[in-house]
């Protein structure tokens, strides 16, 4: 509809037909500049090439015949763009951005060696480093590679970009086999320039593609640590987790929280508790998973300083009594049964949680150990030490706690005689 009105306006030449044409005329450029800008915006870079051409054909503006040249390299339409540019050059032979979209068309076109003349002849007239880049790019094309980083140096040598470097520093490592070369040189950047998210990530890749795991996981670490990139910090976590560096993993995914459940694993592993609680609260809060409410409660009992406090087991009981209201996972309902029993809350209804837990696995030792202590707690002895025996010739009775309970379930047996 767009085109179709422009075509309108255009052949009615009404814009023009007024007492002030000079009026109209910048009219119609603004109305075209909408138009342009409106199909980059909906993706549509041919149509916005036709807009800046006719806007350049109105205006002689060059800025709007680059413009159109760059549509037409973003649309991929290289037969377009070759033939719109040598019409331009046609008229304006010694233009150096047109001579800069006919290499770009040449590269696109597969014609490399052509490219490669015409850019080493630019960029030794305007040494600049756009156009250094486009002669390295043509010379990679041929699979000169050093030629390319001939090319690549000028260039780095004018900006010291970040991209440039780290194009250098893989070529040198995975083309021209100079790998120390290519790991010190980017070293040598980050001092003399800083690290950022491209080349932090690129030193490391190579220093893990060399086997240099230490000084990988190093300056991923770093590199999260200035760009907060996930990605750097996933990468560093895979690093310490291959070499088994948990103080540096713990530190990363403390920081960055890309996964807080292999964090949670780690302070298991690691018995702190107390920041296990806590960060499993925090997951069943973020995500509403009972599990999480469950692993709460039990490490916020296994890190307690005083198990018999009352406010402690209050909060412990609730918060696992919650989960298994709507988890049915043996391992927790055992868990809170037994602790029941243990510190004879409700030994009763302790027992109860832990005939769930026995129905999903009811040759458990442990679960059955638990009934025992039920048992033995009410003054059921018979019953206990019947259980006790089952557990004893299952795990034998080295087990501190299976060994303890047989004595006292035993005693208690031979009281009732």
């Amino acid at each position: 509809m767009i085109k179709i009105v422009l075509t309108s306006l255009l052949l009615s030449g009404v814009m023009f037909a007024s007492p002030n044409p000079m009026m109209n005329k910048t009219m119609l450029e603004d109305t075209f500049t909408l138009y342009a800008l409106d199909a980059q915006m909906r993706q549509k870079p041919h149509q916005a090439s036709e807009y800046f051409a006719e806007l350049y054909k109105q205006t002689s503006k060059k800025e709007y015949l680059y413009q159109s040249l760059r549509m037409l390299e973003q649309s991929n339409d290289t037969k377009m763009l070759s033939k719109s540019t040598a019409d331009a050059l046609a008229l304006s032979p010694e233009d150096e951005t047109l001579k800069r979209f006919e290499i770009i068309a040449l590269l696109k076109g597969g014609s490399f060696s052509e490219a490669s003349q015409k850019a080493a002849a630019l960029s030794e007239k305007t040494k600049k480093s756009s156009d250094y880049l486009l002669y390295a790019e043509s010379r990679l094309k041929l699979d000169d590679y050093e030629g390319g980083m001939s090319a690549l140096r000028n260039a780095y040598a004018l900006t010291y970009d970040d991209a440039t470097a780290e194009r250098m520093a893989l070529i040198q490592y995975a083309n021209l086999g100079q790998k120390n070369e290519a790991i010190k040189f980017l070293k040598e950047h980050i001092g003399a320039h800083g690290n950022s998210k491209l080349i932090g990530k690129r030193l490391g890749s190579l220093y893990a593609d060399s086997g240099a795991y230490e000084d990988a996981g190093e300056i991923y670490a770093q590199t999260y640590d200035l760009t907060t990139d996930s990605d750097a910090a996933t990468q560093a976590v895979k690093i310490y987790l291959y070499t088994q560096n948990y103080v540096k993993l713990v530190s990363i995914l403390e920081k960055s929280g890309i996964n807080d459940p292999l964090l949670l694993e780690l302070y298991v592993k690691e018995k702190n508790f107390d920041k296990a609680s806590a960060l499993a609260q925090k997951l069943y809060e973020r995500e509403n998973n009972p599990l999480f409410l469950a692993q709460s409660a039990v490490y916020t009992y296994e890190g307690a300083k005083n198990r018999n406090d009352p406010l402690m087991l209050a909060k412990v009981v609730d918060g696992l009594k919650k989960a298994t209201m709507q988890i049915e996972e043996p391992l927790y309902l055992n868990y809170l049964g037994y602790l029941m029993i243990d510190h004879d809350l409700n030994i009763s209804e302790g027992m109860e949680y832990v005939r769930r837990a026995l129905k999903k696995q009811p040759e458990s030792p442990f679960y059955i150990d638990s009934l025992a202590w039920g048992n033995y707690k009410l003054g059921e002895c018979a019953e206990a030490l019947r259980l006790m025996k089952q557990v004893e010739s299952v795990i034998g009775s080295d087990e501190q706690e299976v060994k303890e309970h047989l004595k006292a379930i035993e005693a208690c047996k031979t009281k009732e005689k």
